[in-house]
């Protein structure tokens, strides 16, 4: 009997440690290893001067996290714009003020090869077809318009959300190292 308890306490131990460990908690955990200056992710002047960083919105799913995030989380001067917005309001020309931007592009999530061969009597033959992936994810970037260099998180998720929030927390810790 002792033994049975034993047991059933390590199976709900495995449990609730799995229920801990979710996969949003092992993207923040990646996140963090990835999303780095020294990885590429963060520009090495960011922070050094108050500039405002404009956040691409895109569609409304995106828009409702990108906003609830950014409010929430990031704590350096902001401004919501439009894709149309940056390429056509006079004010965001200005790369001074407006030095950085924060934006996706998608990337696929990786191609399927398909490889086929047919057999007749000596000879073979294979054919190899690469088939479009079935998704693609949101790969994260700031763009320095001043320099001009694109910082890419070499991580990608469909937690993107949750990469997202690891971006933000990221670029604060940025901006307070350059003004201690």
């Amino acid at each position: 009997m002792k033994v049975y308890k034993s047991l059933f306490f390590l199976v709900g131990l495995v449990m609730v440690f799995g229920f801990f460990t979710s996969c949003g908690a092992i993207v923040k955990s990646k996140a963090n290893q990835y999303i780095t200056e020294e990885k590429g992710a963060i520009p090495p002047e960011f922070g050094k001067q108050n500039t405002t960083v404009l956040f691409v919105t895109h569609h409304r799913s995106y828009n409702k996290y990108l906003k609830k995030n950014v409010k929430k989380i990031y704590k350096g001067d902001y401004k919501f714009v439009t894709e149309e917005e940056l390429k056509k309001e006079e004010a965001y020309k200005d790369v001074m003020t407006y030095r950085y931007v924060f934006d996706y592009n998608y990337q696929s999530a990786g191609d399927n090869i398909i490889t086929n061969t047919t057999t007749s009597g000596d000879f073979s033959t294979t054919s190899t077809r690469i088939r479009p992936a079935l998704y693609n994810v949101k790969k994260f970037m700031i763009v320095d318009r001043k320099a001009p260099q694109v910082y890419y998180c070499k991580m990608t998720s469909s937690y993107w959300s949750k990469l997202q929030k690891v971006y933000l927390k990221k670029l604060n810790e940025k901006i307070l190292k350059e003004q201690n």
